[in-house]
């Protein structure tokens, strides 16, 4: 079938098939319906296809806090890298236009951490968080030991919180239900594959190409 013939199918159905709904313009309970009359119809679809391609600026939390992504896991190195407790590690990143002083933001739930004084995360940088900071030091990239515990090698619930307790990110990894299994203690870490999804979505995520992953660097996978 020809796409335009396709798309006039599509219309059609939207018009015919489409009840009224009871929400406002671009709502959160009917995001498709653009145009205000309260129908997801034709108009609402040329909407979009008018956009079709566009790029759109990320934008920071409702809270009014920086975005900061948790961008990589190596909750369960293997045995031939090392010891957990040396090469774990968890990566930020910042996509913004300007630095991040992390001083009072906090790492909560699976582990304990606050950040002091004096570390920042600048502009398109990362930040490696690890077990022990000395295994990954002098590499080009800022380093910060979060101190006692570690990732569960089965997943858990990691966040990432500004300093008045708003979680600006969270994952809830896990090795099974659709998580990629190969970061449970075969080698890779486990990677995010997009910054703009659902962080706690198994499908955002992948295993590394290289062993050990990508610490302070771009993730090998990464889909713009």
């Amino acid at each position: 079938m020809r796409v335009s013939s396709f798309l006039s199918l599509c219309c059609c159905a939207l018009v015919f098939s489409s009840a009224p709904l009871l929400s406002q313009t671009g709502s959160p309970d009917c995001p498709t319906e653009l145009d205000g009359d309260g129908v997801v119809g034709m108009t609402d679809l040329l909407i979009v296809l008018a956009d079709f391609g566009s790029t759109c600026p990320v934008s920071p939390p409702p809270s009014g806090w920086p975005t900061v992504h948790i961008n990589e896991l190596h909750y369960n190195p293997s045995t031939a890298q090392g010891s957990d407790s040396d090469f774990e590690f968890l990566e930020l990143f910042n996509p913004g236009s300007s630095d991040i002083n992390l001083e009072g933001w906090s790492l909560s739930e699976g582990l304990d951490h606050t950040f002091a004084a004096g570390v920042s995360l600048a502009s398109g940088g990362y930040l490696v968080v690890t077990a022990e900071a000395i295994t990954y030091s002098g590499l080009g990239y800022p380093v910060v030991d979060w101190g006692a515990g570690g990732l569960h090698n089965s997943g858990e619930l990691i966040a990432l919180r500004a300093p008045d307790g708003t979680v600006v990110e969270s994952v809830l990894y896990s090795d099974t239900g659709g998580w990629d299994t190969a970061p449970d203690g075969q080698g890779p870490s486990l990677e995010r594959l997009f910054l703009d999804g659902d962080p706690h979505d198994p499908g955002q995520w992948s295993a590394s190409i290289g062993v050990g992953g990508t610490p302070g660097s771009i993730n090998s996978l990464l889909i713009d």
